[in-house]
């Protein structure tokens, strides 16, 4: 089920996509030069900590525990970033709380309707944006995206609880809409999905990997025990990303233009023993329609 949006109309604007505190200063400098011909004033802040987040608002909103994460990018073309420890313990007990009692048999959008496809056979739940620990995670979530998003028109978009037992799957999809979703308000707008959030909360399982066919690592991942490895590279190519609980996978869907990148195609492999629960975020971005 689709949230209506509460997005005010603005006029055209020019789209930027920029992502902070994501990475080091280094990775930073780099991913700016490869964003420069967007926008030539770009906003960086390469801290990992976000001690700033003490509370979704001061006034009246939850409290919200600070949380210090790590960040590996993986691709920079498309921007793949893997982040350690995104959400912590409390995080995970509170949105699983949440949505425990929501779940419903996946669906799919098939030319602008939901529907059941044996290609997704997993259980998923629209959480409630209105649930402190949901809030805390959506604005933790925010803040990582840096000025990617237009604060008086963009917004995050209904995160959704998935969860895979054993023999479920989803196969190869991406997360952008070939065909953007009418703006709810009324006014002549139109949202895609400009990038996802991947979290894991329980990783009680063998198998379930998430798969990219088409990106390639930058670098090595450091050496580790084969226990420890937290991606590989997948038989048919592209990674493959062990669930992991508290980590996330960051990636962006759209070209600055608004449309959708073939690249960003991936897939849920089956779960072969046990329980794998996870949470999708996905920021919408909103553009005027075509005359």
């Amino acid at each position: 089920m689709t949230k209506k949006s509460t997005a005010k109309k603005v006029a055209p604007r020019s789209y930027v996509y920029v992502a902070a505190p994501i990475v080091g200063a280094l990775v930073c400098a780099i991913f700016a030069a490869w964003l420069f011909c967007t926008r030539s004033n770009l906003q960086m802040n390469s801290s990992h900590s976000i001690s700033q987040l003490s509370q979704v608002n001061a006034s009246s909103g939850p409290r919200c525990e600070d949380q210090s994460y790590r960040t590996e990018l993986i691709s920079l073309d498309p921007l793949v970033i893997y982040i350690r420890d995104f959400f912590n313990a409390r995080d995970i007990d509170g949105i699983i709380q949440a949505g425990e009692n929501r779940f419903n048999p996946s669906v799919v959008n098939k030319n602008g309707k939901m529907i059941q496809n044996p290609y997704r056979t997993s259980w998923s739940a629209a959480l409630p944006d209105e649930d402190p620990a949901v809030q805390c995670v959506l604005e933790r979530s925010r803040q990582f995206l840096g000025t990617m998003l237009n604060p008086d028109e963009d917004e995050m978009g209904v995160p959704q609880l998935v969860r895979y037992t054993q023999g479920q799957e989803y196969n190869l999809h991406h997360d952008w809409m070939r065909i953007p979703q009418a703006a709810f308000d009324g006014s002549p707008r139109s949202f895609n999905r400009v990038a996802s959030f991947f979290v894991i909360l329980q990783d009680n399982c063998t198998g379930g990997e998430t798969w990219f066919p088409f990106i390639k690592a930058v670098s090595p991942q450091p050496k580790e025990s084969e226990e420890g490895r937290l991606w590989r590279e997948h038989e048919d190519g592209g990674l493959a990303f062990k669930p992991v609980a508290g980590n996330a996978i960051f990636w962006v869907n759209l070209f600055p233009n608004g449309t959708g990148d073939t690249r960003t195609v991936h897939a849920g492999l089956p779960v072969t023993g046990g329980l794998k629960t996870a949470m999708n975020i996905w920021p919408r971005q909103y553009r005027p329609n075509s005359p």
